[in-house]
C-alpha cells in the first residue's frame, strides 16, 4: 500500500493573512524600530512576536480615516452662503464685499481672485455649521437686531466670528418655535356652562 507523507505538518501551516499590507506595516514598524533602536538583530523570540502581531486573528486594525477635502467650487460655496442664510443678492453682495454683478458672475462660474476666495470659503464653512445646527426659521432671524443691537447679517459683514452667536440664535429659535406650537387661546379662562348655554340659546334664537 502506497502512503503519501505530507512534508508540511498542519501545525506549521500559517493562517491566511486577512489584513491589508498597510495594516501589517503599521504593526510591524514598532517592532522593527525597537529592534533597530537596541542595535541588535531579530531574534527567534522577536520573530515569533512579530508573526503573532501580524497573523493573530483577534487583533483588529481600524483603517485610518482619510481627511475629507472640500471639493466644492467657488460658485457652490457662494450658493451655500446664500441658501443657508436665506439672503437676497444685495445682502449677499454686501456680505462678500462686492457688487451684485460680481456675485452673479461668481455664481455663473467665474473664478474669484485674491482674498475673495478665502473669504468665500470661510463664510461657506460658517454656513455649514449653522446648517448643521438646524436652527428653525433662520431666515426670520438673520435681519433681526437681537445680538446686542446687531443682526446676524451685520456680523457676517465684519471680520468677527459669527459662530460665537450660533448658540444664542439657536436658543431664540427653539424658544420661539415652542411658542408657535402653543394653541391659540391656551391659558385663557374657560367659559362657564351658563355662558355656553346662553351663547347657544342666542344663536338658536337668531337662526329661527
Amino acid at each position: 500500500m502506497n502512503m503519501t507523507i505530507n512534508p508540511y505538518p498542519s501545525s506549521f501551516i500559517q493562517p491566511k493573512n486577512t489584513y491589508s499590507s498597510h495594516a501589517a506595516t503599521k504593526l510591524v514598524a514598532p517592532l522593527l524600530v525597537l529592534t533597530a533602536g537596541t542595535g541588535g538583530v531579530m531574534t527567534a523570540h522577536s520573530t515569533a512576536e512579530l508573526n503573532r502581531w501580524v497573523y493573530d486573528p483577534r487583533i483588529h486594525v481600524e483603517p485610518s480615516k482619510a481627511k475629507q477635502v472640500d471639493m466644492r467650487s467657488p460658485a457652490e460655496h457662494v450658493a451655500n452662503i446664500r441658501d443657508v442664510f436665506a439672503v437676497n443678492m444685495s445682502d449677499l453682495a454686501s456680505v462678500l464685499g462686492v457688487t451684485r454683478p460680481t456675485v452673479y458672475a461668481w455664481l455663473a462660474g467665474q473664478e474669484p481672485k485674491g482674498e475673495a476666495v478665502i473669504r468665500i470659503q470661510q463664510l461657506s464653512r460658517v454656513a455649514d455649521q449653522f446648517n448643521q445646527a438646524n436652527i428653525i426659521r433662520l431666515d426670520k432671524l438673520v435681519h433681526r437686531p437681537i445680538l446686542n443691537g446687531r443682526s446676524l447679517l451685520d456680523l457676517l459683514k465684519t471680520d468677527e466670528d459669527p459662530i460665537a452667536a450660533l448658540s444664542t440664535l439657536k436658543a431664540i429659535a427653539d424658544r420661539e418655535a415652542q411658542t408657535r406650537c402653543v394653541p391659540k387661546g391656551a391659558g385663557k379662562h374657560l367659559k362657564s356652562l351658563d355662558d355656553v348655554l346662553c351663547e347657544s340659546s342666542v344663536s338658536i334664537y337668531k337662526r329661527s
